[in-house]
Order: structure tokens, then sequence, then C-alpha cells
């Protein structure tokens, strides 16, 4: 979120702080839902959960970021597909 900034014309230190203040909410919700989510949806588990924390998190990046919906989107989008990917490379690794 940092690096894309300039993008979407935010302050680098503002994405930075919705980022974190939106992982700090989302993610220990994802690692305690998706166990008990997994036996009914299986590997789409993850990419479910993702799909959610991206929406939860364009509204850290709307309140504090950015004054534009679109942007918050997709600032939450590229940031947490990022994310994902690595997750991906590193599981693959």
């Amino acid at each position: 979120a940092y690096t894309l900034t300039r993008r979407f014309r935010t302050q680098p230190q503002r994405a930075g702080i919705a980022a974190i203040a939106g992982s700090a909410l989302t993610h220990p919700a994802l690692w305690a839902s998706a166990g008990a989510l997994y036996p009914s949806l299986g590997p789409l588990t993850i990419p479910l959960l993702e799909v959610a924390i991206v929406a939860i998190e364009a509204v850290s990046y709307r309140v504090i970021a950015t004054k534009s919906w679109r942007a918050a989107g997709l600032l939450s989008l590229v940031a947490n597909g990022a994310s994902y990917g690595v997750g991906l490379l590193i599981e693959l690794l």
C-alpha cells in the first residue's frame, strides 16, 4: 500500500497506517474462522475469506488514506492480492 501512494494520490504514511489498522482487524478474524470454515468450503476457504477482507480493509483505506472509495478498494485489492500471492508462493516452495 505504501508503494502505491503516488498512483492513488495519498500520503504514504496514511496508507501505511491504514494497511496496519485494517490488517490488525482482519487477520485475527481470518485465522480464527479459516479452520472452522475449511470443512465446508475446502480449498475455497482462504480465497473467499480474502474477498471479505479486501472489502473490510477498503473501509480502513477510505477512512484513513483516501477520499475515494474506488482508490480505497483498489489499494486494498492490490495490497491483499500481493499478500495472497506471496503466501501461495511460500506454500509452493
